[in-house]
C-alpha cells in the first residue's frame, strides 16, 4: 500500500511541475503596465470617468531600474466598460495586482459608489488590501501633481497612511474594511479625505479629515480636528501626540507621546435608552515642554487630568454632533445587536446615551526631570 501511495505522490508532483508556472516571467513583465493608483470620478449624468497611474519598466535604460510613470483616462457606461476602453489606448496590458489605492472623487462619492463596488470586488486583479480615499478636487490636478518626495501618487499615499500613526486625528481605511462596514449595522463608514495643502511650500498630499459614507453615498465630512474623538471612541489609536497646557505657564504647551491606547466598550439597554459606555486608557511619555516645566507629582497629575479632559471633550462633542444628524459612525448598531439580537431599534444613535471615562497615565518623563 505504501508503494502505491509513493507512486501516486510522484505522479502528482510531476503533473504539478508541468502544469504550474510563476506569476510573471521576464517577457510578461516587459508587456505589462502595473497600475499604482486608480481614481474614479463621474460625469454630469453619473457615468464613470476613471484615471489610472501606471508603472512601466524601461528596457535597456541606463541606469538599471529606470522606470516611467504613465497616465491614462477613459469613460464608459459602467466601470468595466471604462477599464476596457482605457486598455484600447495602451500598447501594453494594464495590470491591477500592484494597485496601492482606490480614490473616489467627492463628486463620485456624493453621487454614490454602489455602481462601482461590484467590479472592484469581483475583478480578480483588484485585490482588497489597497487603501481607499476620497479626493475633493479636480482629478486631473491630482494625477498631474508633481510630488518631489515620490514620483508615484499611489506609493506616496500608501507611505503617508502607513506613517500616519504620528497623528491620532487621521482616519485610515482599507478597501477590505470598507467592504465590511458598508453592509453592517447602520451601513455607515468613514473614508479618509486626501487633499493638496494650500499653504505648502511644495506639491504634496495630506490626510484632511474623513468622508462620512452612508448607504454608499457621502452625506457629510469629518473635520480633521474631529478625528481625535473618532479614533478614541472606535479604538483606532496606535500612537501619536497629545498637546496640553503647561501647568507652569498657561500660555505654553507640553506634548505627550502616546505609547499605548485601549478603548473598552460596554453597551446596555434600559427603558428605551441605549447606554454606551467607553473606558479609554492611554499610556503616554512626556515629550517636551515650552518655556519651563517643573515635573513635581502635583504637576504630573494636572497634565494627566487635562489630557483626559481634552480627550473627553473631543469624544462628547463629536458624538453629540452625529447624534443630532442621526448618522451612526460609531458602529453602535453592530455592538447593540451582538448583545440584543432580538431587539430592533430605528435611528439607534438618537436613542443612545454616551458615557466616557478617560484615564491618562504618564509612564516616562525622561532623564531630564525639570526644564528651566
Amino acid at each position: 500500500m505504501n508503494k502505491y501511495k509513493k507512486l501516486l505522490l510522484i505522479i502528482c508532483l510531476i503533473m504539478s511541475c508541468t502544469t504550474m508556472s510563476a506569476c510573471f516571467n521576464y517577457r510578461d513583465i516587459n508587456k505589462l503596465l502595473f497600475v499604482t493608483a486608480l481614481v474614479i470620478d463621474v460625469d454630469d449624468i453619473g457615468n464613470p470617468v476613471i484615471y489610472v497611474e501606471a508603472f512601466r519598466g524601461v528596457k535597456g535604460a541606463t541606469p538599471e531600474g529606470t522606470d516611467e510613470r504613465i497616465l491614462f483616462n477613459a469613460t464608459g457606461k459602467t466601470l468595466f466598460e471604462a477599464v476596457r476602453n482605457m486598455n484600447a489606448t495602451s500598447s501594453f496590458k494594464l495590470n491591477y495586482t500592484q494597485n496601492k489605492v482606490v480614490i473616489f472623487t467627492q463628486k463620485a462619492a456624493q453621487f454614490g459608489v454602489s455602481d462601482f463596488i461590484d467590479f472592484l470586488d469581483r475583478d480578480q486583479e483588484l485585490l482588497v488590501r489597497p487603501y481607499i480615499a476620497v479626493y475633493p478636487g479636480n482629478p486631473e490636478q491630482l494625477m498631474k501633481l508633481d510630488i518631489i518626495q515620490e514620483k508615484y501618487i499611489g506609493f506616496f499615499i500608501t507611505e503617508l497612511i502607513q506613517n500616519i500613526g504620528a497623528d491620532p486625528r487621521a482616519v485610515v481605511l482599507t478597501l477590505n474594511d470598507f467592504y465590511n462596514q458598508r453592509v453592517n449595522g447602520d451601513k455607515t463608514t468613514v473614508i479618509p479625505i486626501i487633499d493638496i495643502p494650500k499653504d505648502s511650500l511644495e506639491s504634496k498630499l495630506q490626510i484632511d479629515g474623513g468622508a462620512v459614507i452612508q448607504n454608499d453615498k457621502m452625506v457629510s465630512t469629518l473635520a480633521a480636528d474631529e478625528g481625535l474623538g473618532f479614533n478614541f471612541l472606535n479604538d483606532e489609536i496606535a500612537s501619536g501626540t497629545l498637546e496640553v497646557t503647561n501647568p507652569c505657564n498657561i500660555n505654553k504647551f507640553v506634548t505627550l507621546e502616546i505609547r499605548k491606547s485601549k478603548t473598552k466598550t460596554d453597551i446596555s439597554y434600559d427603558k428605551n435608552i441605549v447606554h454606551l459606555k467607553k473606558k479609554i486608557k492611554v499610556m503616554v511619555d512626556f515629550g517636551c515642554a515650552q518655556k519651563s516645566i517643573n515635573l513635581t507629582q502635583a504637576n504630573i497629575v494636572k497634565i494627566q487630568q487635562q489630557a483626559g479632559e481634552n480627550i473627553l471633550e473631543s469624544c462628547n462633542k463629536l458624538f453629540e454632533k452625529y447624534k443630532i444628524t442621526g448618522v451612526d459612525i460609531f458602529s453602535i448598531k453592530d455592538k447593540f445587536y451582538e448583545k440584543y439580537p432580538s431587539i430592533k431599534i430605528n435611528d439607534i444613535i438618537k436613542k443612545t446615551k454616551l458615557e466616557v471615562n478617560v484615564e491618562v497615565e504618564i509612564k516616562n518623563t525622561g532623564t531630564t526631570k525639570n526644564f528651566q
